[in-house]
């Protein structure tokens, strides 16, 4: 009886402190995206790029002073050093899908093939490759410490494993809201794109994220899949031309649904693994 009773209270206190969070990230981050990108040109270069970067440390900061006010460390954020089979899948699983990706656009029309000259010598590919990894990594760390640090884990707490990615998910695509609509990756179609394509992207990632980091879910695995996916579907836009927008949204869509059902699928497997290795061991 009493286990129920703490399980419950922990429920609800976990539901609270995602309610908590969601409101402040989302009322901060909707107020300030929605006036500035109505003040400003979002197709300025400059601008662009310095509200990108504020925008997207917004996550970390709201987290980290609220993580504390409620006698949080950095720990409690997830900051602890990830597997190494972790880390190898957190790079690995998005390069996959990108080259997938991709390569069904070129063979399909959609881009033109890739022009690597663009990017310079072999040399500077590597370094473009290597360095802007990195680089993009230590970037998306301001949304990680937010989504993944701080509030992956009262989600699935209170919703469970599964259902709480996928609520987390949603909130992430939505936090999109104000660049979304702008046409940030598809300025023909900024609707599709805040209210098709980004959820499909979001609750994607997150249960690919979930799964990489089952068990330990370090913000570090978070870190460097975010940063792989946005740093190889860069250099992808990079190097070749886009032909037809409408179908480079769809079939990015369509790419989506399915690691949505193949890593839906491979996360669920591993939670019920466990449990049944928990219960074989009672």
């Amino acid at each position: 009886m009493n286990t129920t009773i703490n399980s419950n209270t922990d429920q609800k206190t976990n539901l609270k402190k995602a309610k908590k969070y969601t409101l402040w990230i989302l009322g901060v981050s909707w107020g300030l995206g929605f006036l500035f990108l109505n003040i400003f040109n979002f197709s300025d270069l400059i601008f662009r790029t310095v509200f990108s970067l504020v925008y997207g440390f917004l996550p970390a900061i709201i987290a980290i002073i609220i993580n504390k006010k409620e006698g949080g460390n950095w720990k409690s954020l997830r900051f602890f050093k990830p597997s190494l089979k972790g880390t190898l899948l957190a790079i690995v699983i998005p390069l996959i899908y990108v080259i997938i990706g991709f390569y069904c656009q070129v063979e399909l029309g959609y881009r033109s093939a890739p022009n690597w000259a663009i990017l310079g010598s072999t040399t500077e590919i590597v370094l473009v490759i290597a360095l802007g990894y990195l680089a993009t990594s230590f970037l998306v760390m301001g949304e990680e410490i937010g989504w993944r640090g701080y509030l992956q884990e009262k989600l699935m707490n209170a919703f469970g494993e599964i259902k709480g990615v996928v609520i987390l998910g949603f909130i992430w695509a939505f936090w999109h809201l104000p660049v979304a609509l702008k046409g940030y990756n598809f300025p023909n179609h900024p609707y599709m794109e805040a209210f098709i394509t980004y959820p499909l992207v979001c609750v994607a990632f997150s249960l690919i994220i979930a799964y990489v980091g089952f068990n330990r879910h370090s913000i570090i695995i978070a870190a460097l899949a975010h940063g792989a996916n946005n740093h190889f579907n860069a250099i992808a836009l990079s190097i070749t031309e886009l032909k037809d927008e409408f179908a480079f949204a769809m079939l990015s869509n369509f790419v989506c649904v399915d690691l949505i059902l193949i890593f839906g699928f491979l996360y669920w497997r591993k939670i019920k693994k466990v449990k049944l290795q928990s219960i074989q061991k009672v």
